[in-house]
């Protein structure tokens, strides 16, 4: 028999955040709008736990870091100003990195891929951050520091497959 007391927790909240929006929408109480990212939160939170119950795929975990970040960014912006998202559009860029990177760690399986392209998301995203707050005409500095961390990435591969070659040497 399947658990459902999960199913029942997001009922109870589903069922909670729409009373207060219906309160807020009848002018009843106010500022609830405010806390729309919340859902989304929700959403990201469950399939995170979707991924730790069975294990079984990865993609659960990486949307649900995506979905879980990029909450946390809009609720962010909701108590501040929207218009600071002219200068933080990178943090979309450094929380794709960091979904990715979330993958790599849990992932039963260890693929290179995933920890290279967090990495250079993550870089890029926070080249991409520091350039604007610097000035807006650097933009084109941080392809170069792209295609710096691909060559560090080959230079990393190469030495890494002479390694193994120098042992299997070795073993035979």
């Amino acid at each position: 028999m399947r658990d459902t007391s999960s199913f029942n927790i997001l009922a109870a909240v589903l069922i909670l955040m729409g009373i207060a929006l219906l309160l807020e929408n009848y002018g009843i109480i106010h500022g609830i709008w405010m806390f729309w990212p919340a859902l989304p939160l929700i959403i990201g939170i469950g399939f995170c736990m979707l991924y730790f119950r069975s294990g079984k795929d990865i993609v659960m975990l990486g949307l649900g870091t995506f979905i879980l970040l990029n909450s946390i960014l809009f609720i962010y912006l909701n108590f501040t100003m929207w218009s600071l998202l002219a200068y933080l559009w990178p943090v979309f860029i450094v929380i794709l990195g960091l979904s990715l990177l979330a993958c790599y760690i849990f992932s039963k399986v260890k693929r290179n891929i995933l920890i290279y392209l967090a990495v250079l998301l993550m870089a890029l995203g926070a080249s991409f951050i520091v350039i604007f707050a610097v000035s807006t005409i650097l933009w084109p500095t941080s392809l170069i520091f792209a295609g710096l961390s691909f060559v560090i990435i080959s230079f990393f591969e190469k030495r890494a497959k002479e390694t193994r070659g120098t042992i299997h040497a070795k073993k035979k």
